[in-house]
């Protein structure tokens, strides 16, 4: 009975354990996804700092969540191999800006995943691969550090 106890009270911290470290960001797949009403962006106040790119974000948001359980990953096009990023909460309409992009991210390639908080970033400097994994927490992400891969190709998933 007892090394019944011990096991069961083993099961319930390790459960517990792995709730908290997706909850927290630790890079780990996230458990659920955000299958409730979709709430977009307040552009005339909290966001109004993305109102510039108000249908780009707004369409994207719309179908729902792609990256860490509830939020989108909102890609929008700036010239030829150019691309920067927003992430807006659809559970609760907040945009926040994603780390990486413009001009001088030039080729920039995201791989990210709906069950997931953490992005895979690829980018060519100087005719060379780099590329950084981040997690985000729910407000910010963080870096891993910068990585050069090598030569250009090497950044083609």
């Amino acid at each position: 009975m007892r090394t019944a106890s011990i096991l069961f009270a083993s099961a319930l911290l390790c459960l517990s354990a792995t709730q908290v470290q997706a909850e927290t960001g630790s890079g780990l797949p996230m458990n659920q996804v955000y299958l409730g009403a979709i709430h977009l962006p307040d552009f005339n106040g909290r966001d109004s700092q993305y109102a510039r790119f108000k249908t780009r974000i707004t369409n994207e948001m719309k179908t729902g969540p792609n990256f860490a359980g509830h939020y989108a990953i909102v890609t929008v096009g700036c010239g030829t191999s150019c691309n920067f990023s927003f992430v807006g909460d659809v559970a609760t309409g907040q945009v926040y800006t994603f780390p990486y992009g413009g001009e001088q991210y030039y080729m920039l390639q995201l791989r990210y995943g709906v069950k997931d908080n953490s992005v895979s970033v690829r980018w060519v400097e100087n005719e060379v691969c780099n590329s950084d994994y981040i997690s985000w927490n729910g407000h910010e992400f963080t870096s891993t550090g910068k990585t050069v891969l090598g030569a250009r190709e090497k950044c083609d998933y």
